[in-house]
């Protein structure tokens, strides 16, 4: 489906296919999460790597793109990489390399110390944003100084998500990409690409509290949400104003 002009999403994948520039974007990976858990004593019964290794690899053989950019936390850890993020982000390093795809990572607020192995590769970590063309990839966690000629900005960082009430009055969230104007130019959010980053519901959050700057210094109402899971494919929702209202008509 196309959710702006030049993009278009993967099958049910939480990533975005630009084909004039035969890239795929995805962003918030978060590598080596599930290590953190466990030292909080939560053991989960699946690694969560391995299905997003070999999700990466099908979305790459699906469009056959040249290059795939990381807008962000590939890693999960704050500080050095813990003994999971070492091993997984170098065998997901190999396996894209591999299939012969340019690899790009933009700098997230998790990505300390990554350059560490991303250098081993010779893989280029872009600090603020990448540009192609017009379009800008970056993170979205800061605000940075973009160059006049970026109309489209793609970010990840918030994790979007969207949730409905049935006619039951059941509850159920979907992860989201979002897309809406940040002044004047395209502003395009990501879902998290970890299958263990759900996401927050940005319907029923204040505005205050969404994550990115880009998000709370935009008109968030207007932004349409584009809901993605597994099995179910990818389907518009009414903007994001239009559900806050029909959600306090619900709950009067």
């Amino acid at each position: 489906m196309m959710i702006f002009k030049g993009g278009v999403t993967v099958g049910a994948h939480p990533a975005v296919y630009i084909p004039k520039h035969s890239t795929v974007a995805i962003a918030d990976l978060h590598i080596g999460y599930e290590s953190a858990l466990r030292q909080k004593g939560v053991y989960l019964p699946h690694n969560s790597y391995l299905y997003m290794r070999r999700r990466i690899e099908e979305i790459l053989r699906e469009t056959s793109a040249k290059r795939l950019c990381i807008l962000g936390d590939l890693k999960h850890e704050f500080g050095k990489p813990s003994p999971q993020e070492w091993v997984e982000v170098k065998d997901l390093l190999e396996s894209v390399l591999s299939m012969g795809v340019e690899l790009h990572v933009i700098r997230g607020n998790h990505d300390n110390y990554v350059i560490s192995i991303l250098s081993k590769y010779g893989i280029q970590l872009h600090e603020e944003f990448m540009l192609l063309g017009d379009i800008a990839l970056l993170h979205g966690h800061l605000k940075v100084d973009l160059p006049e000629e970026s109309k489209l900005l793609i970010i990840g960082h918030e994790h979007p998500a969207v949730s409905s009430l049935d006619s039951s009055g059941a509850r159920y969230k979907f992860r989201c990409f979002l897309v809406g104007k940040y002044h004047g130019k395209k502003l395009v959010v990501l879902p998290a690409f970890s299958p263990l980053s759900p996401g927050s519901g940005v319907n029923e959050i204040e505005k205050g509290d969404l994550l990115s700057p880009y998000l709370r210094d935009s008109d968030i109402e207007s932004f349409t949400p584009f809901a993605v899971e597994d099995g179910m494919g990818i389907f518009r929702f009414p903007p994001v104003g239009i559900m806050r209202k029909s959600r306090s008509n619900a709950h009067p």
